[in-house]
């Protein structure tokens, strides 16, 4: 990284969209533990600590409970470069869901504008479907809460398309 090397805590907030508060509390619970101006003892974050910031948002992002996310970062192991991966990965299956999704709606709409029936069952599985991407598409299951694992990050994920898939057949035996 290039540029500017710390940043004061007013200054990382508005440059994130983050609250002095929420980056406070984080500090507080040993998330993020910046370093102090010698001077002052102001919070001052490093170009390590933005890093670290990064994770933390994208694995919140992802689900993961702060506790989770503070197991995960301090696992020797991890690295940035596996959390960006993750959320690229999780990312792309939420994109996939979304177009399934879209297709279903879209094979709905067609029915109903050719005057097809479409069963009620069909419409529950779209209610269905809405109702598991609300929940938190991204976020992985959380049986696993207090318990240190590397392999966390290889158990996301998100709502299931077979109801869709389901549903996409039966359009197209129609």
């Amino acid at each position: 990284m290039k540029g500017k090397t710390n940043w004061k805590v007013g200054e990382l907030a508005k440059q994130t969209g983050l609250s002095v508060r929420t980056l406070h509390y984080y500090d507080q619970v040993g998330l993020l533990v910046p370093s102090r101006n010698k001077d002052n003892g102001h919070r001052l974050y490093t170009e390590t600590d933005i890093v670290r910031l990064q994770q933390i948002i994208a694995l919140k992002y992802l689900g993961y409970s702060l506790d989770n996310i503070k197991e995960l970062l301090q696992d020797m192991d991890y690295s940035s470069g596996a959390v960006i991966n993750l959320h690229i990965h999780q990312l792309r299956k939420h994109i996939e869901f979304q177009r399934n999704l879209c297709l279903m709606l879209e094979k709905t709409a067609e029915c109903l504008r050719l005057q097809k029936e479409v069963t009620a069952e069909q419409f529950i599985e779209i209610i269905n479907a809405i109702k598991n991407a609300e929940k938190n598409p991204l976020a992985r299951e959380q049986g696993n809460k207090g318990k240190k694992n590397r392999k966390v990050m290889e158990q996301i994920s998100i709502p299931q398309t077979e109801q869709g898939a389901h549903y996409l057949q039966g359009l197209a035996m129609e």
